[in-house]
C-alpha cells in the first residue's frame, strides 16, 4: 500500500463510517462529493445522472473556495442541484464516448485544470451516470485510488438506499418515502435565494413559477382481476402498469406505488392545464393498452394541487382521494380534480370549513 494511502486510511474509514449513517439520497450524494473535495483539495466536483432512456435527469455540483482573512480560514461552499434543462458539456460527451469504447476513465487538460471523469455503475453493472472531478494538478495514483474506492463504496451504499425506498414488485418509489418527498416539495415551494439547504448555499434551476400536482391512481375492478385470473396475473398487471407509468410520465415526475392497486404521481408543471394533459395522457394510454390474458384495464384518477400553508401528506392524499371517489362513483376510467369539484359544489372544501368547528 502506498505510504500516502496508508497515512490516509484512518481518515478514509472515518469518512466512510460517517457517510453510511445517512439515510437520505440527496444528502448522501452531496456529502459524498464534499468528502471527496475535502480529501483531495478539489475545487469542483459534478455528478450527472441519466434515466433509463439515457437522458440527463439529474445534475449535482459541489464547489468550494477557501480564503484566509485575519488569520481565520473561511470556506465558501456552493451546492447546486439541477433536475431539468441540464446542459451536457462537450468534455462529458467526449468522455462518454471514450468510456464506452475503451472501458477506461477519461482524463483531459484544459489550461491549468485537469479534468477526470469516472463512470457511475448501477444495477447489473449498467452505467447510470458520471462523476466529473476538476483538479489544479495532475491526479496522482493515490488520489485516483481514493476516488475509485470511495466511488465503489458509494455506489453500493446508494443502491442499498434506493432499494430501501422502492417497491419490491414494481420498482417504483414506495409509500415509506412518500412523506419525505412531500417534505422536500414543501421546501422547494418555500425556497428562496436566502434560504440554506444542506448546510451550504444551494442554487436550483427551479426559479420560475411552478406548481406541484398530485394524482392518486386506482385500478378499476382490480379485485375482479385477481378473482378471475389469479394473483399471478394481478401482479403482472401491477408490474406492467408501473412500466407504462415510467414511459408515460416524464423523467422528473415522482412515481409511487402507494399500496395494493393504488399509485401516486407527483408532477411539477407551469399550470393546471399542463397537469391535466399529463394525467389524461396516462389514463388514455392505460385505456388503450391490452394486457396479456386480462385484456383492457382502466384506471380512475383523483388529482389536487400541493400548495398552501398546510401541506401535510395525509391532507393532500385525502383531497385527491375525494376526487378519486367521485371518479369511481361516476363511471370509472375518469380523471377529476379536487379543486374543480369544490368550485362546482360537488364536494365541500374541508379547509374552508375547519373554522366552523365548535370546540367545547
Amino acid at each position: 500500500m502506498p505510504v500516502e494511502i496508508k497515512n490516509r486510511a484512518p481518515l478514509i474509514l472515518d469518512k466512510i463510517a460517517s457517510l453510511t449513517t445517512i439515510r437520505d439520497i440527496d444528502i448522501f450524494e452531496f456529502s459524498f462529493m464534499k468528502t471527496l473535495a475535502n480529501m483531495l483539495n478539489v475545487n469542483e466536483i459534478s455528478m450527472y445522472k441519466f434515466n433509463n432512456a439515457s437522458e440527463p435527469s439529474r445534475m449535482i455540483k459541489y464547489s468550494s473556495d477557501t480564503e484566509i482573512t485575519a488569520g481565520t480560514k473561511i470556506t465558501d461552499e456552493v451546492r447546486e442541484l439541477y433536475l431539468e434543462n441540464i446542459d451536457i458539456p462537450d468534455a462529458l460527451n467526449s468522455a462518454i464516448e471514450w468510456i464506452k469504447s475503451t472501458g477506461k476513465v477519461y482524463s483531459t487538460q484544459t489550461g491549468d485544470k485537469f479534468l477526470t471523469i469516472y463512470p457511475i455503475s448501477g444495477p447489473n453493472n449498467t452505467t447510470i451516470g458520471y462523476l466529473s472531478v476538476s483538479l489544479l494538478h495532475e491526479r496522482s495514483e493515490s488520489e485516483n485510488l481514493i476516488i475509485k474506492s470511495l466511488l465503489n463504496i458509494s455506489e453500493n451504499f446508494h443502491s442499498l438506499l434506493e432499494e430501501n425506498q422502492k417497491d419490491k414488485l414494481t420498482g417504483l418509489l414506495n409509500r415509506k418515502t412518500f412523506d419525505e418527498s412531500i417534505s422536500k416539495i414543501r421546501d422547494l415551494i418555500s425556497f428562496s435565494p436566502s434560504a440554506k439547504a444542506y448546510s451550504g448555499s444551494e442554487n436550483r434551476t427551479d426559479k420560475g413559477s411552478y406548481q406541484y400536482w398530485l394524482s392518486l391512481i386506482d385500478i378499476d375492478h382490480f379485485k375482479k382481476i385477481n378473482d378471475s385470473f389469479g394473483h399471478i396475473y394481478g401482479d403482472e398487471v401491477l408490474l406492467m402498469l408501473s412500466q407504462i407509468m415510467n414511459k408515460a410520465f416524464r423523467p422528473n415526475d415522482l412515481l409511487f406505488r402507494f399500496g395494493g392497486e393504488e399509485f401516486i404521481v407527483i408532477a411539477k408543471t407551469s399550470n393546471k392545464d399542463e397537469a391535466t394533459n399529463i394525467f389524461q395522457r396516462f389514463r388514455e394510454t392505460m385505456e388503450h393498452f391490452i394486457f396479456p390474458q386480462v385484456g383492457q384495464v382502466t384506471v380512475s384518477m383523483g388529482a389536487t394541487e400541493i400548495k398552501g400553508q398546510y401541506m401535510i401528506s395525509s391532507d393532500i392524499v385525502g383531497r385527491a382521494d375525494k376526487a378519486l371517489y367521485h371518479a369511481k362513483s361516476n363511471g370509472r376510467n375518469k380523471l377529476y380534480f379536487y379543486e374543480d369539484l369544490v368550485s362546482k359544489g360537488l364536494i365541500e372544501d374541508e379547509i374552508e370549513h375547519e373554522g366552523d368547528i365548535e370546540l367545547f
